[in-house]
């Protein structure tokens, strides 16, 4: 009897030991488990820490980008009357959306026939290939626009114009070192795009230009200086634009539109394009100014 109760008190123990080895075996499985998270949650930590500073790192380089006139690439030109130095005036020019600079090549060598001076340096930019939402692709372009016709600042990316305007002041100060630091020997002008920013750089630079043209544009907000309200400008366009709706056009430019050196010219039954009546009278506007 004695016996038996021995060999069944030690199976009660091996039983309770099992289970005391279970146990700390599950608890031992449970810290190991904890300790797993515990780690996996220090590292997703430390890699959001990581991501966040290179992000903002990365923000203030594009910031620095956008601000730092000497980070803005300027590409290749086209220069017509190259005279190392020696001119006395010089016509920085803007094409719009889809236009190379040799696109406007026969506009000053032959319809404006503005070559023949020789004192006058002509740079007209090339601007990058940039994707133009309304397009749905990359062209020769400033700034991206999303709807056309424009009708509303909101169809067009202001903050790219701005920083194209950067673009213009950067050539327009390189240029200007070769005219003895006087800017009122650069004219600058535009098309379309090209327009735009020209007007908008020209009215709200610190410096006074000699003189704007503009072909079909428009003018953005911006601070106006009070010295450009006789600085000479010719703004000209079509009443049939159909990639700028004239009454838009007209509303940018009511802060203008009384300024004594503003000259605007409305061309019946013309559109968007730049055609002989304009040329003809910008030739006139150049010739006034560079004599």
């Amino acid at each position: 009897m004695t016996e038996m109760i021995d060999k069944g008190e030690i199976k009660e123990k091996e039983k309770e030991l099992i289970q005391k080895e279970e146990f700390q075996t599950e608890q031992s499985s449970l810290k190991s488990k904890k300790r797993l998270i515990i780690l996996v949650s220090i590292i997703i930590l430390i890699l959001i820490v990581i991501i966040s500073i290179i992000l903002i790192f990365t923000l203030n380089d594009d910031n620095n980008n956008e601000t730092n006139n000497d980070e803005i690439e300027i590409l290749p030109p086209l220069i017509l009357n190259s005279t190392s130095g020696n001119h006395t005036h010089t016509i920085i020019f803007m094409p719009g959306l889809s236009n190379p600079p040799e696109d406007f090549k026969i506009v000053f060598t032959e319809r404006i026939n503005f070559t023949e001076k020789n004192d006058t340096t002509i740079i007209i930019l090339r601007s990058p290939l940039n994707y133009v939402s309304v397009q749905k692709s990359k062209n020769y372009s400033w700034f991206d626009i999303y709807n056309f016709p424009i009708n509303n600042y909101t169809d067009i990316n202001l903050e790219a114009l701005k920083k194209s305007a950067k673009v213009l002041e950067k050539v327009v100060n390189n240029e200007v070192n070769l005219l003895n630091g006087n800017y009122e020997k650069i004219i600058v002008g535009g098309h379309s795009q090209g327009a735009a920013i020209s007007l908008y750089q020209a009215y709200i630079s610190q410096k006074k230009y000699g003189g704007v043209f503009a072909f079909s544009g428009f003018l953005s907000p911006g601070e106006i200086k009070d010295d450009k309200r006789n600085m000479k400008v010719y703004f000209g366009y079509g009443d049939k634009d159909d990639v700028i709706i004239p009454s838009f056009i007209n509303k940018t430019l009511e802060r203008v539109m009384n300024f004594e050196g503003f000259d605007l010219h409305i061309y019946k039954d013309h559109k968007h394009y730049v055609h002989e009546n304009q040329t003809t009278d910008v030739g006139i506007f150049l010739d006034n100014l560079i004599k």
